[in-house]
C-alpha cells in the first residue's frame, strides 16, 4: 500500500469516527445545546481536527442527514419498480421506513425536528433542499409515483397525497420515539387499508 493510499484510508477512517461521534452528541443533546467541543471529546480528537473537515456544526449536522437520506432514497428507488402498482410501493416504502427508523433512532431524533420545521440552521442552509439526499433520486421517485396515480386512475392529486404522507411520517416518527412502536405500525396499516379501499372503489 502506498503512502497516498495508506492517508486516505486513514482520513477516512477518522472522518467516519467524527461522524459517528456527532450522531451521539446529536442524539444525546440536540441540534441546539450540542457543540463542535462536544463532537471533538466524544471522537477523542482535537477541535482543530474536527475543524479541518467540517467548517461548522450544521456542516457535520448535514454530512449525516445527507448519508442516511442517500441510503434510504436508495432503498426507496429499489422498491419502486415501472411496473409495480402504487398500493404495493406505499406498503413496502412504509414497512422499510418503520423499520430502519426503529432501528436508527439517533438519526430519527435528528431526522423528525427538520421534518418539523422546528429548526433553524445558524448557517440558514435549508434543510429540504440540502440534506433530504440525491436529488435525481428524490425527483426519479416523485415522477414514478405521479405516473402511477395517472395510470390508475386515482381521485387524487401526488402533492395532496405527499403532504398526507409526510405528516403521517412524523407522526409515526413520534411514536418510534415515545417507545409506541405497536401505535405506530397500527397507524400505518389504517392508512394503507383507506388507501386500498379507495383504489379497490376506482376500480
Amino acid at each position: 500500500m502506498s503512502v497516498k493510499e495508506r492517508r486516505e484510508r486513514e482520513e477516512k477512517a477518522r472522518l467516519a469516527s467524527i461522524l459517528e461521534a456527532a450522531e451521539k452528541v446529536f442524539a444525546r443533546s440536540g441540534y441546539y445545546q450540542a457543540r463542535v467541543d462536544d463532537i471533538a471529546e466524544e471522537a477523542e480528537l482535537a477541535k482543530g481536527t474536527i475543524y479541518y473537515y467540517f467548517k461548522s456544526k450544521d456542516e457535520i449536522y448535514f454530512a449525516l442527514l445527507k448519508r442516511e437520506a442517500q441510503h434510504i432514497h436508495e432503498e426507496i428507488r429499489r422498491l419502486i419498480t415501472e411496473d409495480s402498482p402504487l398500493f404495493q410501493d406505499l406498503e413496502q416504502a412504509f414497512n422499510f421506513y418503520l423499520g430502519y427508523f426503529e432501528k436508527n433512532p439517533a438519526y430519527l431524533k435528528m431526522f423528525l425536528p427538520c421534518m418539523c420545521g422546528t429548526i433553524r440552521f445558524e448557517s440558514g442552509l435549508d434543510f429540504q433542499r440540502i440534506a433530504i439526499g440525491n436529488v435525481h433520486e428524490g425527483a426519479f421517485i416523485g415522477e414514478a409515483l405521479k405516473m402511477k396515480i395517472r395510470r390508475e386512475g386515482l381521485p387524487f392529486a401526488y402533492e395532496d397525497m405527499m403532504k398526507f404522507l409526510k405528516t403521517l411520517q412524523i407522526g409515526v416518527g413520534v411514536k418510534l420515539l415515545e417507545g409506541h412502536k405497536d401505535e405506530a405500525k397500527a397507524a400505518v396499516r389504517f392508512f394503507l387499508d383507506l388507501m386500498k379501499r379507495v383504489m379497490e372503489e376506482v376500480k
